[in-house]
């Protein structure tokens, strides 16, 4: 039997995504970067989810190699690194936002605020800035230490 080589996971646009973002842990990571404005480690270590240091680690270097998040010394304290998240992850706030809205539509145990998919639907473009500017602010705290 011939063996089966592996397909570029570049072409297809579901396949790339899936490639950059599409394991649960890569998703719930880019949330706390995008929305909870989350930077350090210890600080998605302690998110409600309960990673294990061992997939954080290699989630964190996966989404640095495809240009999801910049990693940065800290010059406060060289021994902790913080994380941006890139152009790239932040042209993710679209479709980030309506899968949100999406789950909350089909999750009987939504834990988000009954304000979010209404504010959502009734101007993205202006959800997503509203969103655009929360991390700026937060980046503004790490635009000295880069």
């Amino acid at each position: 039997m011939a063996q089966k080589t592996a397909i570029e996971w570049n072409g297809c646009p579901v396949r790339y995504a899936a490639g950059v973002f599409g394991d649960k842990w890569s998703f719930v990571l880019l949330r706390d970067v995008l929305l909870h404005g989350k930077r350090y480690y210890g600080e998605f270590l302690a998110s409600e989810e309960g990673i294990s240091t061992n997939i954080l680690a290699t989630r964190l270097a996966q989404l640095e190699e495809t240009g999801m998040l910049t990693r940065h010394k800290d010059p406060e304290k060289r021994s902790r690194v913080f994380y941006l998240p890139t152009r790239k992850a932040r042209d993710l706030l679209p479709a980030f936002l309506g899968l949100m809205v999406w789950s909350v539509q089909h999750d009987s145990e939504t834990q988000a605020p009954s304000s979010f998919a209404p504010f959502f639907n009734k101007d993205p473009k202006a959800a997503v800035a509203w969103y655009e500017l929360e991390i700026d602010k937060v980046n503004t705290k790490f635009s000295g230490k880069i």
